[in-house]
């Protein structure tokens, strides 16, 4: 659980400092994608759900979901997620670092993508989800970055 905390805070660090990198007009679809809640109140990490995709090859992704709260509390990040890829669009199986589980659907696009995530299992200690609410969230690509962490 430590290395797992120290992985987190170092990719915390590393999208807030990195400069944006402006998406390439290709077909590439690895990289960070991210949406950032802002608050009005002065915060060191604002809230963050990101996607962090490392591969996409012989129709199949591979990816990371990551959720950083307010401060970077709490800190959610699934297991390396493998799926199959049909016309862009994958069905997955995911379980995060708190214990929760749940399925989702991701949808791949020039410069962004959509994710749908289901909790279907809670853990005791929940203190927040990365569950979508039964709606498509859209995040735009903020970086190439690509390095997932397997846990």
């Amino acid at each position: 659980m430590k290395k797992t905390m120290r992985h987190m805070l170092i990719w915390v660090l590393i999208l807030t400092i990195l400069p944006v990198y402006p998406v390439q007009a290709a077909a590439k679809y690895s990289g960070t994608y991210a949406e950032t809640t802002k608050l009005k109140a002065k915060l060191d990490v604002h809230p963050t759900y990101s996607v962090t995709i490392n591969k996409v090859k012989n129709n199949k992704i591979k990816f990371q979901v990551t959720y950083v709260g307010i401060n970077a509390s709490p800190l959610y990040e699934t297991k390396v997620i493998t799926a199959k890829l049909k016309k862009k669009t994958a069905s997955f199986k995911w379980k995060d670092s708190w214990g929760n589980s749940g399925t989702g659907k991701i949808k791949l696009y020039k410069g962004y993508i959509k994710i749908k995530m289901k909790q279907t299992k809670t853990a005791s200690w929940n203190r927040a989800t990365l569950d979508t609410q039964g709606k498509y969230k859209k995040l735009k690509k903020k970086s190439n970055n690509k390095k997932v962490y397997p846990w």
